[in-house]
């Protein structure tokens, strides 16, 4: 497998509902940050916890489109994505759109998860064209 396919993995083991609350303590870097669309970061354990808490139900995450992915160095890369996302949060149902900007790094053998800043939840997709 190309570290290409290593990392575009990870982006659909991602989004994968039943995955989302442990994908980030399995496949991130330890000082990897989670920037959400209020702008407040949160680590990969605090998104663990607020998945398991009970506040957010997630019914549907799917990879819509990868619009740019970009080795910046042997050890680095970048993806920018639209993410489908379906969920309830604290009984709001939230059916979004977002543009999400990830970096990886590369550890030791395999590629993690480093940074990750979600928008908004209402992409137009038509401005990638």
């Amino acid at each position: 497998m190309t570290d290409k396919d290593q990392i575009i993995s990870l982006l659909y083991e991602l989004a994968t509902p039943q995955k989302m609350g442990s994908f980030f303590i399995n496949n991130t870097t330890s000082d990897f940050l989670f920037i959400r669309p209020s702008g407040n970061p949160i680590s990969a354990k605090g998104f663990e916890d607020m998945m398991n808490s009970g506040d957010v139900v997630q019914e549907k995450a799917e990879i819509t489109k990868i619009h740019r992915f970009e080795f910046l160095s042997k050890d680095v890369a970048m993806c920018v994505f639209t993410l489908g996302a379906k969920f309830t949060y604290k009984g709001a149902l939230n059916d979004d759109l977002p543009t999400v900007t990830s970096i990886f790094k590369r550890v030791g053998d395999n590629w993690k998860m480093h940074w990750i800043q979600r928008s908004s939840g209402d992409s137009d997709l038509s401005l990638w064209d």
